[in-house]
């Protein structure tokens, strides 16, 4: 018997998240059972719990896409990875839980310059950055790019990645506090953008700007972030919007409002479902080496065990927070 988390009803995640004590049976065929070894809370795990993606969340379910855990017992037909393996299974959620079944093709082995915790933050934001760079922004010399939440642990990974490239990068942050985040960041500026109200924000980013468009910029945030800047965008400029932190969805009319610019929506869930594996491999290779060298490590500020998930939940959403909390089931 073994213990996982289980989300019967949109809400809280403190309030809503269950632990359940369940049975171990053996994989099916194709399938493995992963020992879960340490797993990441990520905003996406709490958006999704709260119910932002009810349309295509079916309750219940067992939440956490992203952890690192060792191949324990291996259903027939599975070749290609043994007993012992670390690897991450991706795919699908279940990572708050000392036991995982997987599909087998969803397992990829990490190497062994990634310790547990390292490894369990190395997929959902690395691989993020990676592609939405690599398939959508194509960074260059001189190019001008803004990156909101950039104090956060993706933020920070696109601010090195895209400067690394040789672009002007405007780091944007939403609370005063959030430049000390930053640390050594290598942006070009950093603005403090109010959260409330969109034109004030599209005022604020472009006087930061004195009057320039950006080519580029990257949404984590939606709502007046996201909006300012689409409005910040020289014509023919491209926003990538991937998150949603505000709560706040962008606004419907904002294509029409801007019909000069592209805006990209980016899923990682529906780019490494349509991808063959053989390029979710070679993604992930690069997001190890880049882990592994700290331009996409993320800090981890503390560990719970996964007996505790109701406090690790509260301290992930706790204002001022300096790293990822992890569960070590």
């Amino acid at each position: 018997m073994t213990l996982t988390t289980l989300v019967h009803r949109f809400g809280d995640p403190a309030d809503v998240v269950r632990l359940e004590t369940g049975a171990d049976p053996p994989p099916g065929p194709g399938a493995v059972r992963v020992r879960m070894r340490a797993a990441a809370i990520n905003p996406s795990d709490l958006l999704t719990i709260r119910g932002a993606y009810a349309s295509r969340t079916a309750l219940p379910f067992r939440p956490g896409f992203e952890g690192v855990g060792t191949i324990e017992a291996l259903g027939p037909g599975v070749t290609g990875i043994v007993p012992g393996q670390r690897v991450l299974p991706i795919g699908t959620a279940g990572a708050w839980s000392q036991v995982k079944t997987a599909d087998a093709a969803w397992c990829f082995p990490v190497p062994d310059t990634l310790d547990d915790h390292a490894a369990a933050t190395s997929y959902v934001n690395p691989l993020t950055a990676i592609l939405m760079l690599r398939e959508h922004v194509r960074p260059r010399p001189g190019m001008r790019i803004g990156i909101d939440a950039a104090g956060s642990a993706i933020g920070g990974m696109l601010v090195r990645l895209a400067a690394a490239a040789g672009a002007r990068v405007t780091a944007i942050v939403r609370h005063a506090p959030g430049p000390a985040l930053l640390g050594d960041l290598p942006a070009a500026e950093v603005v403090v953008l109010p959260e409330s109200d969109a034109d004030d924000a599209h005022c604020a980013l472009r006087d930061a700007l004195a009057g320039g468009g950006l080519d580029a910029a990257l949404d984590a945030v939606g709502g007046a972030h996201g909006t300012a800047l689409a409005h910040a965008l020289a014509p023919g400029g491209l926003l990538v919007h991937y998150g949603l932190l505000s709560g706040r969805p962008l606004p419907p009319d904002l294509q029409r409002r801007r019909p000069d610019i592209r805006l990209v929506l980016f899923h990682l869930r529906a780019y490494v479902h349509a991808a063959p594996r053989a390029t979710i491999a070679s993604a992930l290779a690069e997001a190890f080496r880049l882990v592994a060298d700290g331009t996409a490590a993320s800090p981890i500020e503390t560990v719970y065990p996964l007996t505790q998930i109701a406090d690790a939940l509260r301290h992930a959403e706790r204002p001022g927070r300096r790293g990822k909390i992890l569960l070590a089931p």
